[in-house]
């Protein structure tokens, strides 16, 4: 059972996020953006830049939902890495122990049972730590022309 307590609260943590970011979507499918209407003199250039509006905001609000994922999964990996260190920090408590007598005296072969038991949670606790990769180096953008006016 223990050893799929971390197993569990990672599936956890992954239905959650998941459930999040579908609870989004929905929403936006419900409730589409109905096309701009061109009422002026020179309609295709006003549709254009209304759909170059729209395309702007939406790409804003999918930038923000990115940014706050990766806020998300940051912290996740944060505290996963703060776990594996404090997993790898009582396995030398568990061998200090050992070392002064603790699985010395009446009953020895159960303390010596606890160790080994909580050793090798522990030690679960510390392999398949993700990692993300490293991000790739920005692209630098190209500059923008502006067109001549007559």
């Amino acid at each position: 059972m223990k050893k799929l307590l971390p197993v569990l609260s990672f599936l956890t943590l992954s239905s959650v996020v998941a459930f999040s970011l579908r609870t989004n979507a929905p929403a936006q499918a419900a409730h589409p953006t109905p096309p701009p209407q061109a009422t002026q003199s020179s309609p295709p250039a006003q549709g254009l830049e209304a759909r170059v509006a729209l395309l702007e905001s939406e790409l804003a609000a999918e930038k923000q939902r990115h940014d706050e994922t990766r806020m998300l999964l940051d912290q996740s990996l944060a505290y996963l890495e703060k776990q594996s260190k404090a997993a790898q920090t009582l396995l030398g408590v568990l061998d200090v122990s050992e070392k002064e007598g603790f699985a010395v005296g009446e009953n020895w072969g159960s303390r010596v049972t606890l160790l080994a038991g909580l050793r090798a949670y522990w030690g679960d606790q510390q392999s398949g730590l993700p990692k993300l990769p490293a991000p790739p180096p920005p692209q630098p953008a190209e500059p923008r022309r502006r067109a001549r006016q007559e």
